[in-house]
């Protein structure tokens, strides 16, 4: 049930839960609309997580404020304190910078404050338990995936410092993913990352070693019940481990890559210029040749994982594999360019009419912006 959309990627998870609402059978051509909506005005969500019938919990994060949205009341409602100086042992309630929501055990959520990189537990009236004690492991990075089990799991990037010459760096092929018993602080590895391909970036005269632009990435996430799945960059696939450790192996699935153009490179210089890169100073990094499988991965509780595939050119339309457990082939969500970019914006509920088409060897959804888009499209193809 997503209500709500905000920026850059989350919109996009916003968007695929959206989607993923459609039937799947071969009749199945539905009209999503909205049946909420919260009153008010938000800067930027974070995320959002559902904490009982018609409320969610979510942060804004510009305006540093942890919020309840009730949709059959109709209200958001400012929950705990923020403060301008938080550590680790300030009061639950009290908060710096709210910057991530997760479900946790009990029906209670996590609100990670990237201030003090500390997380607190709240109950889904928005009433302040505990601090959750999560003991130092994997560098200065806050714990953002927790389950209903009681863990919370990490990206150890210890792992890939340090080593080598001075000002050089011994890089590791894998990149250890933890995961932290809360109760216990125990700390075990359950997966292992693929680690990108590293390149030189310069800054002036100096040299340093970072991952490539556009070098694949694996990446992880971990469903309400424990379950660990791993989106594997270079296979393109996903792999899956239960609560016993055992691992499913996704099956490799073939892609033609697309090239890094000198259009990419523009873009990404631009867009780093624009989040801070220093001016005056030359600079430069290292780009891959060519794009990964996906640029992003996201799962859904349900245990959907969507991978949104890597695009040759920014005006192509966007497209998400989606697997899950089973096996089978995965079912493709494609959205039309003109379909995004006509939806609504940020915090207003986007709204997607979905054609679906069944063959024998897929299942495919198509997104439009309106019904006249999607008329136009089954005209097209003939329906």
């Amino acid at each position: 049930m997503i209500r709500s959309t905000t920026r850059g990627f989350r919109t996009r998870i916003a968007l695929m839960g959206l989607i993923a609402l459609a039937p799947s059978g071969a009749t199945a051509q539905a009209s999503l609309t909205p049946d909420g909506r919260l009153p008010g005005s938000l800067q930027q969500i974070s995320n959002v997580v559902e904490v009982g019938p018609d409320r969610v919990a979510f942060a804004d994060t510009k305006a540093r404020t942890f919020l309840i949205g009730d949709f059959a009341a109709g209200k958001v409602e400012l929950v705990g304190r923020h403060v301008d100086t938080v550590t680790a042992t300030s009061g639950p309630g009290e908060y710096k910078y709210p910057g991530w929501v997760a479900r946790y055990a009990g029906g209670t959520v996590a609100l990670v404050d990237f201030a003090a990189l500390r997380a607190t537990l709240w109950d889904a009236q928005g009433r302040p338990l505990k601090r959750l004690t999560l003991p130092a492991a994997g560098g200065a990075t806050p714990v953002l995936a927790y389950d209903t089990l009681g863990h919370g799991y990490k990206i150890d990037y210890q792992a890939i410092m340090g080593g080598g010459e001075p000002g050089r760096a011994l890089r590791p092929d894998s990149i250890p993913v933890l995961r932290i018993d809360i109760a216990s602080g125990k700390i075990d590895t359950i997966a292992r990352l693929g680690a990108p391909d590293y390149g030189d970036a310069r800054f002036g005269d100096q040299v340093q070693q970072v991952a490539k632009i556009f070098s694949p990435n694996d990446y992880f996430g971990v469903l309400p019940d424990g379950t660990v799945w791993v989106a594997r960059a270079r296979a393109n696939s996903v792999d899956w481990r239960d609560l016993r450790g055992q691992w499913t192996r996704g099956t490799a699935r073939p892609f033609s890559p697309a090239p890094v153009t000198a259009a990419d490179r523009e873009r990404v210089m631009t867009r780093l210029k624009e989040h801070g890169l220093p001016t005056g100073v030359s600079a430069s990094f290292p780009f891959a040749t060519t794009k990964p499988p996906f640029e992003s991965a996201a799962s859904r509780p349900n245990g959907e994982v969507w991978l949104q595939r890597s695009r040759a050119s920014e005006n192509e339309p966007v497209t998400f594999d989606v697997l899950d457990r089973s096996g089978k082939p995965p079912r493709e969500v494609h959205v039309p360019l003109g379909s995004l970019g006509r939806l609504p914006r940020p915090p207003e509920a986007a709204t997607l009419h979905v054609h679906t088409q069944m063959r024998e060897d897929s299942l495919t959804l198509y997104g439009f912006a309106s019904t006249d888009d999607r008329t136009a499209f089954r005209t097209l193809l003939g329906v």
